[in-house]
């Protein structure tokens, strides 16, 4: 019995290694967008709540996550 050769490796996996990195990709772009959402978010309660209480709620977000959020 013959072993297989890489390239019938390449046509057998070829697809589904692409298919996989894709969706990898996608899954960790919808992870970053999600993180700026939430981010976004906590800029915007933090906010509001400065708003209500006529000064600084605590805990205040990061630099990092108001820059993130928007």
């Amino acid at each position: 019995m013959a072993a297989m050769s890489s390239k019938s490796r390449e046509v057998i996996y070829g697809g589904r290694i692409i298919g996989a990195k894709i969706r990898a990709d996608g899954a960790r772009e919808a992870a970053q967008k999600a993180i700026r959402e939430a981010d976004r978010a906590a800029a915007e309660l933090w906010s509001i709540q400065m708003e209500a209480h006529g000064g600084p709620a605590q805990p205040s977000p990061t630099i990092a996550q108001c820059l993130n959020g928007g």
